[in-house]
């Protein structure tokens, strides 16, 4: 659990900032989204999963991407802020959205099985973007390469990822219940995506610490 604690050291510090700029990426996204939904036809399911999906590449890539080189200066004692770890990720986003665009698909494919093979491939896959972003691996090698370094490591990474995983779900199921009960309508969604802010900030700065301890050092 020693990840976990270290995270939360690092958020009691940089929490805020970083929890802002998913605020900011949240907004336009679920704005997105919002609209989408309600302008494409189709059965529910069908249509909430391409929302989820193009929603996802757009915007999602570009605020994790900044949040992971802001996290790596701030391990290294750098000062890059927040707007400059932005421009960075701009750089990669094709990559990054890529990658996304990859995961979500494996994932959720995982997830229409029956949830053990979606949770599975969901932990193999949890340093993609972080290999993509600090390593400067392609879409594919970052993914097998995050099946290469979750290999073996069960005792270490298994506990603070379902630890993580249950955080994020019971987050997210009580922001689904506040808010539907309190109708559907876009101030509501956005609000939804502000709540989620500060886990899924959270959840990177975890991922982040996690990838630290599993990796080689990097070059």
């Amino acid at each position: 659990m020693a990840p976990i604690v270290q995270s939360l050291r690092f958020f009691s510090r940089y929490g805020l900032t970083l929890t802002v700029f998913f605020v900011l990426a949240a907004i336009p996204s679920e704005m997105i989204a919002f609209y989408l939904s309600h302008s494409l036809t189709g059965v529910g399911e069908l249509k909430g999963g391409v929302v989820d999906l193009m929603t996802s590449v757009l915007i999602e890539p570009l605020a994790t991407g900044a949040a992971i080189f802001f996290i790596q200066s701030r391990d290294q004692g750098g000062e890059s802020s927040i707007a400059d770890c932005f421009w960075r990720s701009t750089d990669i986003y094709f990559q990054l959205a890529i990658s996304y665009l990859l995961v979500f698909i494996m994932v959720m494919l995982g997830l229409s099985l029956y949830l053990i093979p979606g949770f599975y491939l969901l932990y193999k896959l949890m340093f993609v973007e972080y290999r993509v972003a600090l390593n400067g691996e392609s879409p594919m090698e970052a993914i097998r390469g995050s099946f290469s370094q979750t290999k073996g490591l069960w005792s270490m990474l298994l506990m603070p990822f379902m630890v993580l995983l249950i955080i994020l779900l019971a987050s997210q199921t009580l922001i689904g219940f506040l808010l539907t009960s309190q109708g559907d309508d876009l101030l509501m969604q956005v609000m939804g995506g502000v709540l989620e802010a500060p886990f899924m900030a959270l959840a990177v700065v975890v991922g982040f610490r996690l990838f630290s301890l599993s990796c080689k050092p990097l070059s």
